[in-house]
């Protein structure tokens, strides 16, 4: 009695063993690309319009910001950072504030926009202003390692 339920269960378990991975597959090609704000520099850069660009935002630091919009979102506004020579600070985490930082502490209302890395695009929470300052914090350190004034972006 217990034979035939133990070959059903077998045949079972390989049928789910091939199509289970197969729907994973197809459902992983048929995903659609999300820009959202993790999005690459390269991705911005070959599906969006440039903003504007500067490289004398910062503070302390030579760093050039490319600020990008895409078509199908003309409110959103990515920033892409790309410095001139390698940043050694450990655990950057880059912000957006209203106001700016005081000396090396951030204030309560700061965003977190994610863990900074060369290239990487970054969605900016713009409000009615469309200004605003970017803020690069060491968490090892705890302090702000360099600031950059935004004005309003076209």
């Amino acid at each position: 009695m217990i034979q035939p339920l133990r070959a059903a269960h077998r045949r079972t378990f390989v049928a789910l063993a091939l199509v289970l991975p197969t729907i994973l597959l197809m459902g992983l090609g048929a995903r659609r690309p999300h820009l959202g704000p993790n999005a690459n520099a390269t991705d911005i850069e070959g599906t969006g319009n440039m903003v504007s660009e500067s490289s004398n935002l910062w503070q302390k630091h030579s760093i050039r910001s490319k600020f990008y919009s895409k078509p199908d979102r003309p409110l959103d506004r990515y920033v892409v950072l790309l410095p001139v020579q390698e940043l050694n600070e450990p655990d950057l985490l880059l912000y957006w504030t209203a106001d700016a930082p005081e000396e090396s502490v951030l204030r309560g209302d700061a965003q977190l926009l994610g863990a900074y890395s060369t290239g990487r695009a970054f969605l900016l929470p713009l409000n009615e202003k469309g200004a605003g300052h970017l803020a690069l914090f060491s968490t090892a350190h705890q302090t702000v390692f360099d600031t950059a004034a935004v004005g309003k972006l076209p």
